[in-house]
């Protein structure tokens, strides 16, 4: 802390003498934490104890968030080429009346929740030497976010029902049965995307093939 020199000088007709006396605090710290959005608290002790200065959190997913239902279909793709799999593509898509097209509780929140738009697509993917699984996708689009958040804890549910699969509108796979054991799903603001990984009969795929593709549909 500096020191200021002090004159010798007449006060209330008693003479003081010259001397030196501390200057000034220092607020540098406290003015700062204001102006960053810190607030400040003094203790008994004059002390002044900061609590932690706030910034923004990140949303996840930002700088990848998919724009609109057929984007998702679109990245998902190229992943899966990209690592080697053949892959062979169906899709619909419809203005509202999810409620048309999907079952069980999902159906009952669809009747009170309508959605904007839905993306459905199936996919069989495949590699040399090896066996096929179908894939099942739909992307929902509701009108806001909350909406949509609480779409994804319903159907995230197992046993709460979903969009129909679209494999099983195609008779060479209405015998693939979707469990929901292989299941993954994710949100893009109002999208909310589920897929369903199931092998073709006769195929047996492992674990980690199965976790790929899923993984790769999300990334």
């Amino acid at each position: 802390m500096p020191r200021i020199s002090v004159r010798e000088y007449i006060r209330n007709g008693t003479k003081v003498r010259a001397h030196t006396r501390g200057g000034p605090r220092r607020r540098t710290s406290a003015v700062v934490a204001v102006a960053l959005g810190g607030s400040i608290a003094l203790g008994g002790g004059g002390t002044a104890a900061f609590e932690g200065i706030s910034t923004p959190k990140p949303r996840p997913r930002t700088a990848q968030s998919a724009k609109s239902p057929v984007e998702v279909e679109l990245r998902a793709v190229a992943r899966w080429r990209s690592r080697g799999y053949q892959v062979e593509v169906q899709e619909r898509s419809q203005l509202g009346a999810c409620d048309d097209t999907s079952y069980g509780d999902v159906k009952r929140f669809f009747a009170a929740h309508p959605c904007r738009t839905l993306h459905r697509f199936m996919a069989e993917l495949s590699k040399p030497r090896s066996g096929s699984v179908v894939v099942a996708v739909s992307t929902v689009d509701m009108p806001g976010i909350d909406s949509a958040k609480e779409f994804k804890r319903l159907v995230d549910r197992h046993g709460t029902g979903n969009v129909l699969e679209l494999p099983k509108e195609f008779r060479k796979y209405r015998k693939v049965e979707f469990t929901g054991h292989r299941y993954d799903s994710w949100r893009d603001d109002n999208l909310v995307t589920n897929i369903q990984v199931e092998p073709v009969a006769g195929s047996k795929l492992g674990l980690f093939t199965i976790t790929e593709i899923l993984s790769l549909a999300s990334s």
